[in-house]
């Protein structure tokens, strides 16, 4: 399955243009175009996930400041740079946040797959825009509607206390992010 997508920043201007290959693995292809704190990005992503949305590798660039990010998660579970050296600040991540990127809320979406009611805590790979910082934070996703439109999601960063309820389709894909994001488009290619 291929789907094209395209969501609306609803804070400051920008959008994301996601083309999303689900094929056995999971390939993410995306760019982004906006501004964040008074500065401009033209951001592209690529994350690689196995079948079951386990996240093994991310690649983020900054195309107009060339800063590039390029983790890989090994089979043991530990995330490493593209050269190779561990990070093992990052232990424990199962997952990657890209700010302003409605898309990696998808990833636990998809990967949990809760149950009505269900909540689970999560650590992930932080990437902060537009300083391309690299952190550990600590989420929780709980289910409060699943149903033959999609669903609704909590979504907590636990240590600021930040709360969003995401919206979200079939496809596991963030329909509305209030305040921050809404999907404009989404066709199957």
């Amino acid at each position: 399955m291929n789907l094209e997508v395209l969501w609306r920043q609803q804070v400051g201007i920008g959008a994301e243009h996601l083309l999303l290959n689900i094929d056995g693995a999971i390939h993410a292809d995306s760019l982004s175009v906006g501004e964040i704190e008074g500065t401009a990005y033209h951001i592209h992503y690529e994350i690689d996930c196995d079948a079951n949305w386990n996240v093994q590798g991310v690649r983020v660039e900054d195309l107009l400041t060339h800063q590039l990010i390029s983790l890989v998660r090994r089979h043991d579970g530990a995330w490493s740079d593209e050269e190779g050296g561990g990070l093992p600040e990052l232990d424990g991540c199962t997952d990657v946040d890209i700010m302003f990127m409605p898309f990696t809320n998808t990833l636990p979406i998809r990967r949990l797959d809760l149950a009505l009611g269900e909540e689970q805590e999560i650590a992930v790979v932080y990437i902060g825009l537009p300083r391309f910082s690299i952190s550990r934070m600590d989420q929780r996703y709980t289910c409060l509607v699943r149903d033959e439109d999609g669903g609704r999601y909590r979504y907590e960063s636990v240590k600021s206390g930040f709360t969003a309820e995401l919206s979200v389709d079939t496809d596991g894909l963030v329909v509305d992010y209030p305040n921050i994001f809404t999907m404009d488009a989404k066709r199957r290619l």
